[in-house]
């Protein structure tokens, strides 16, 4: 099974078989998204003084057969070890997220914080039923392309500080022959009070990517819609 910022080993999301229905899926991801979120931060800091080098950003990491992290690799391709055993995750299986950890002077890395992250296989927007295409306004902070992944940082409006309704999800443009992606949004009609970051990372290792290939990514927001080309690297 795969949730939100999880990615397994063989896939990141399974398109399911003939006996379940594209709206099923879609409802899936959606329950998934928000079961994740509702977990919010999850901190692992010690009650030790951090190291005083610290990295914040998006990663992957790798779980031993315990469950345990023991490596974490960056969108630059450093690899950092772990040595922590103090959270959990499922055995063998690769997560996608946002974290800040320390570094020690051997450069092993101790996690100070994972943000979960949106993370999986894009549907072709044809698979989406009309009714979920919604698009309500977000705020994008940072868009970038790193580790094979198409990053963003997005900040939605809530009425509450807390609340984990209406999560975003994106899908493949499949009327074009370029490479496009579209973020969805239902806010809920919820009165915007605060602003609440959401951390997305579209797997690009499915679409045979070359160096200096354009990726392309729209989304509606406030003042503005954006609409970005980025250069694969």
């Amino acid at each position: 099974s795969v949730s939100a910022f999880l990615l397994n080993r063989s896939s990141d999301l399974e398109i399911p078989k003939k006996r379940y229905t594209i709206m099923k899926t879609i409802e899936r991801i959606i329950l998934l998204l928000s079961v994740v979120f509702a977990l919010s931060f999850i901190s692992c800091q010690k009650d030790s003084e951090p190291s005083e080098t610290q990295f914040s950003g998006f990663m992957t990491g790798y779980t031993d057969s315990q469950g345990y992290f023991y490596l974490l690799k960056n969108d630059f391709g450093v690899k950092y070890s772990v040595e922590d055993k103090s959270q959990k995750y499922l055995p063998d299986t690769l997560y996608r997220m946002a974290a800040t950890i320390a570094l020690d002077s051997d450069s092993s890395a101790h996690i100070l914080q994972i943000v979960p992250t949106i993370s999986y296989r894009a549907l072709s927007n044809s698979q989406i039923p009309v009714t979920l295409r919604k698009k309500d306004p977000l705020e994008i902070q940072s868009v970038y392309i790193g580790g094979g992944f198409l990053n963003i940082i997005a900040g939605t409006k809530v009425q509450k500080e807390d609340n984990n309704s209406g999560i975003p999800f994106y899908a493949r443009m499949d009327n074009s022959s370029k490479l496009k992606f579209t973020i969805y949004y239902d806010s809920g009609n919820e009165e915007p009070v605060y602003t609440k970051l959401i951390y997305i990372s579209i797997p690009l290792s499915d679409y045979g990517l070359a160096k200096n290939d354009t990726v392309y990514l729209s989304c509606k927001g406030y003042d503005k819609d954006y609409s970005y080309k980025l250069v694969y690297k």
